[in-house]
């Protein structure tokens, strides 16, 4: 829905070309996603942050093509000028075809008082980065869902992520992705439409954890990039405008000790030995990805392999465990940008 200037956050919003059209180009739809959060440079420039697929339509915007609020999907597809808050400025490239992504992610120069730093229903957010950490309660806007918690189920995931919309797949290969589950009563932490959503903790001045940018098609699990690795990438920083709380660092610490979740040690070494065995874990039938989660017992991991459907045949190919890390199958309907 339009937002009244400044917008908070954690609205819809996208490119002001963001249509898709039939081979013979006429209209078929258009899309939209959410304008996350807002960021800066080291010269104080200050940018909406949301994804490439958001912002720049999968590599193809131009530097200076106008970022709309509301998007066009909210907008019955239709371009007005005046619905202008921000400009597209750069994007990390998505990249198809077998090569590693680590981000699906974009800027968008802020055009002046058209946008605040706050997040819808959420308000205020620290600058300080938090450290995911499996077990850990976090929190989203964005447009479709809205206001949303889930937990971090897992770490360093590798996942092949569907960005078509006709039935002919279009996947780009993620490395070192999370995966967070929603929490009753939004047992959907993330749906489509909310691609671009800031994920932060849940303190009283909330920290960023990770950028929102996809799901598995049944809806269950959502995919973020680690933000400190969305930061890092393009060079800024976020904007916030309170201090994280002493308490929600301390419950940081419990988790990380293997009170709540899995420790980083242990997620360390759980990776090592997904990574010396993923081509075996990969070549299970329907096998779309893998991760790093909770075992069944409290504070010991296991390794995740994502797929399509869990058939007799991707039965018969998975195994029970590998060097002595318990291997676990979880079927999704496989993983499509949002």
């Amino acid at each position: 829905m339009p937002q009244t200037r400044p917008i908070e956050l954690g609205v819809s919003g996208g490119n002001v070309h963001s249509l898709l059209k039939f081979k013979n180009g006429n209209l078929k739809g258009c899309f939209s996603g959410t304008l996350g959060s807002l960021v800066q440079d080291s010269s104080d420039n200050q940018y909406i942050l949301s994804n490439n697929h958001v912002l720049a339509d999968q590599n193809k915007a131009t530097p200076g093509q106008a970022i709309v609020q509301p998007g066009l999907v909210d907008v019955s597809c239709l371009k007005s000028g005046t619905d202008a808050v921000a400009t597209f400025s750069s994007a990390i490239k998505l990249r198809f075809g077998g090569h590693k992504n680590f981000v699906d992610a974009a800027l968008a120069a802020v055009q002046p008082g058209q946008v605040s730093p706050e997040i819808l229903l959420i308000g205020e957010i620290a600058s300080s980065l938090a450290t995911p950490v499996i077990g850990m309660p976090v929190q989203k806007m964005g447009r479709t869902t809205c206001l949303t918690t889930g937990v971090i189920a897992a770490l360093n995931a590798n996942l092949q992520v569907n960005y078509s919309d006709t039935a002919k797949p279009h996947l780009a290969t993620f490395v070192n992705q999370i995966l967070v589950t929603g929490t009753v009563p939004t047992p959907q932490f993330g749906g489509p439409g909310d691609s671009g959503s800031l994920i932060l903790d849940t303190g009283e001045c909330p920290q960023p954890v990770a950028l929102l940018f996809a799901g598995s098609a049944n809806g269950l699990t959502t995919i973020a990039n680690p933000i400190s690795e969305v930061t890092s990438r393009l060079g800024v920083s976020m904007v916030g405008s309170c201090t994280a709380s002493l308490a929600s660092d301390t419950e940081q610490d419990d988790v990380e000790a293997g009170n709540v979740g899995v420790s980083k040690e242990a997620v360390t070494a759980a990776t090592a030995v997904r990574d010396r065995h993923e081509a075996q874990l990969m070549s299970i039938a329907g096998a779309v990805g893998t991760g790093i989660g909770v075992g069944d017992g409290a504070g010991h991991p296991s390794i995740e392999v994502y797929v399509t459907k869990i058939t007799p045949a991707a039965k018969a190919g998975a195994p029970k465990d590998v060097e002595g890390v318990p291997v676990k199958m979880i079927e999704n309907g496989g993983f499509v940008a949002y």
